[in-house]
């Protein structure tokens, strides 16, 4: 019996070589969707609209300032750009020099924006929301970003669709774009931010360790967590011990 043995050089071709043009590839690949995620001005956003942009009754604007403003973002500090904050979907919007809209990569870290006409500044942050889900926004902080815990505010606005009159005494009310209350969130140790608790014995729950001393500074500080000086004063206060 005679047994026929390929040479060397065809079992490369046949199992290294595929291997190694799939492996190529896929670091290729990987490579591309990196220098995509780094991309901090994106043309095409993928934005969903819940609502006609076409309908020309709707009251109001999803913009906290309907105006594109000068701002400067830190990763591109040289330049100046023209940005809107879209409070119902959350981008950063740019007007580019020939007015098409994009919009800034919010999934770049520590990337932040500085409008310039009132210094607001606002930073991409990974949070969870209300109902539990891991999302990616801006938020203003109200506390150094470099303390240990960190206080800071979303701003939102909500689409409210259009109501029919359901009998002749009513009127029918038009779709409209509502400003939301802003929502205070935290961020303990540099991790995800969270909501703020409203109620005393939840906000103590976040610091088992320190919950008496922060239970005695809320009591003598008359604090209201209601109220925004208070919650700093409060944070700055947790940030020492």
């Amino acid at each position: 019996m005679f047994y026929v043995i390929k040479p060397y050089i065809d079992i490369m071709k046949e199992k290294v070589l595929p291997f190694l043009i799939a492996l190529i590839c896929t670091v290729q690949l990987q490579a591309q969707d990196l220098i995509n995620t780094q991309t901090l001005v994106e043309s095409n956003f993928g934005q969903i609209y819940a609502f006609d942009r076409s309908d020309k009754t709707i009251q109001g604007t999803p913009y906290l300032l309907d105006d594109f403003s000068p701002a400067r973002v830190s990763a591109d500090s040289d330049k100046i750009y023209n940005l809107r904050y879209n409070a119902v979907t959350d981008q950063m919007e740019v007007q580019s020099e020939k007015n098409t809209i994009q919009a800034i990569n919010k999934n770049i870290d520590g990337v932040t924006i500085t409008f310039l006409k009132d210094d607001k500044t606002y930073e991409s942050i990974n949070y969870i929301n209300d109902k539990g889900l891991a999302e990616r926004g801006y938020f203003i902080h109200l506390s150094s970003t470099s303390a240990k815990i960190n206080l800071l505010i979303k701003e939102a606005k909500k689409f409210i669709e259009r109501k029919p009159a359901k009998s002749s005494y009513q009127v029918t009310k038009p779709a409209q774009f509502k400003r939301l209350d802003d929502i205070y969130y935290i961020i303990i140790k540099n991790k995800t931010a969270q909501l703020l608790p409203s109620k005393k014995k939840d906000l103590l729950r976040l610091f088992p360790e320190h919950s008496k001393a922060i239970e005695a500074f809320i009591k003598s500080n008359k604090i209201k967590t209601s109220k925004q000086d208070d919650l700093i004063t409060l944070v700055n206060y947790i940030n020492t011990l």
